[in-house]
């Protein structure tokens, strides 16, 4: 593969604003570098606990609701004989339900032997309840038992230091301490209990488990969110002394702000600067960038001609979304399948289809349109030649999209670590695992 293809793929994937590996690599810089400052700074004893804390929770945060998700897909959709690759928007409006099953072609991705037709199908049986409901419990459920799993997790390991602790100190005076141990033992799964009854009426449960839905319905960097919100909620309540909450609150804020936010506001500024004063719009993914007929069609002046056929925005979905299905060679329908916004299938022939099980955003299909019409229009303000300004609209998105990891990598991995160490020195003197000192003073009870 030649390395300009490589490149695409990498800051197609890194500027992918639904990929989870860009919140990885983010995350993965923010726990070594908390590790190995905590193994410096705190000792052994809260370096190994870091350790486990950091690096467990990127495995539940990262892996545990597709887990989740899939055994529910391979259990509960299987019973009901749902398939879970159907998107519920569709099978919600009725004219997109009505449009999908006359225009369904192909086999489903997820089940060869099943057609696209014959999956929607099942689907609308009942007018939708059933998949509907389907889709609302497995979202609700992956989401809660990863924060179950992060909790029972975060409790073995505060049992863990606290046990390593007193066997330390046993060792150190040889003398057996039993009122540790039996603290040290105490029963986590009455503490979770706990945790999730405290104050919790029933009608704020079902709000939160509404907005929980909702939020995590369709873009799985909204599932992090939630978690997110989830596991920092849990660190905070799960504190062992004022001084650990207000560190959690520093750590736990400064990686929300660097996740989600600081990184955006880095393309979005980048964005505006090169559109205004470079004349070079970089808001649509460098995979239709660096398309040959999405360059072909810039320079042939195509652009406008082809998406003015585009029904406008008072048409009905049906006519959009017959527009989309029978206008294949049309610029403004290839850069939506080159930008992930439309799906294919085939048949047993290798012939390919749009995948009509696969919800078509029509809100962003026309912002596309809207990108196509301003790229169009500063090229020609441009007066550079096609590759020239090809070459520096591409330069200008992996700038960007580079901006937004490295800048972030640099804050989490530097200075939120800085920051709590900072804190730590200040309120206790030391920068020394204040935890293990309660400990061993029987301050601690958890």
């Amino acid at each position: 593969m030649p390395i300009s293809a490589i490149t695409t793929k990498i800051i197609s994937t890194l500027g992918n604003k639904e990929s989870l590996v860009p919140i990885m690599i983010k995350d993965g810089v923010d726990s070594l570098s908390l590790t190995c400052k905590s193994y410096k700074e705190g000792g052994k004893i809260e370096g190994r606990e870091r350790f486990i804390d950091e690096f467990g929770t990127q495995a539940i945060w990262i892996g545990g609701i597709p887990f989740f998700k899939k055994l529910i897909d391979k259990t509960a959709y299987k019973i009901f004989k749902i398939n879970p690759d159907v998107d519920p928007r569709i099978i919600a409006d009725k004219e997109y339900t009505a449009w999908a099953v006359k225009n369904a072609k192909g086999l489903m991705s997820n089940n060869k032997g099943q057609t696209v037709k014959t999956a929607l199908t099942d689907c609308i049986k009942d007018g939708g309840t059933k998949a509907k409901n389907l889709f609302k419990f497995k979202i609700c459920a992956a989401t809660l038992l990863t924060l179950t799993t992060y909790f029972l997790m975060t409790k073995a390991k505060q049992k863990n230091t606290k046990n390593t602790v007193i066997k330390e100190m046993n060792n150190a005076v040889n003398t057996d301490n039993k009122d540790y141990k039996t603290e040290a033992n105490a029963n986590i799964f009455s503490e979770f209990n706990n945790l999730i009854n405290n104050g919790n009426s029933k009608p704020a449960f079902k709000g939160i488990i509404n907005k929980t839905a909702e939020a995590i319905m369709f873009n799985p960097v909204h599932n992090m969110k939630i978690v997110d919100a989830g596991i920092t909620t849990e660190r905070l309540a799960c504190s062992r002394n004022k001084t650990e909450f207000c560190e959690h609150a520093i750590k736990e804020g400064g990686f929300l702000f660097f996740i989600y936010g600081f990184g955006n506001l880095i393309e979005k500024g980048i964005s505006k600067f090169s559109k205004d004063i470079l004349n070079t719009p970089i808001d649509m993914s460098i995979d239709a960038i660096c398309d040959d007929k999405f360059k072909s069609a810039l320079k042939n002046n195509k652009i406008i001609e082809d998406i003015s056929k585009m029904p406008s925005k008072d048409k009905s979905l049906t006519e959009k979304l017959n527009f989309i299905i029978n206008n294949p060679d049309n610029i403004l329908v290839q850069c939506a399948e080159k930008s992930k916004l439309l799906s294919k299938t085939a048949d047993t022939a290798g012939n390919k289809y749009i995948d009509t099980s696969k919800y078509i955003n029509i809100n962003e299909i026309e912002k596309l349109k809207d990108m196509l019409s301003g790229i169009d229009n500063k090229y020609k303000q441009s007066k550079l030649n096609i590759d020239k300004y090809i070459n520096k609209t591409k330069a200008l998105k992996i700038f960007s999209v580079a901006a937004n990891i490295g800048i972030s990598c640099l804050f989490l991995g530097y200075l939120i670590p800085k920051m709590i160490y900072k804190y730590r020195k200040l309120k206790t003197g030391t920068t020394k695992f204040h935890v293990e000192e309660d400990i061993k003073n029987g301050k601690t009870k958890k």
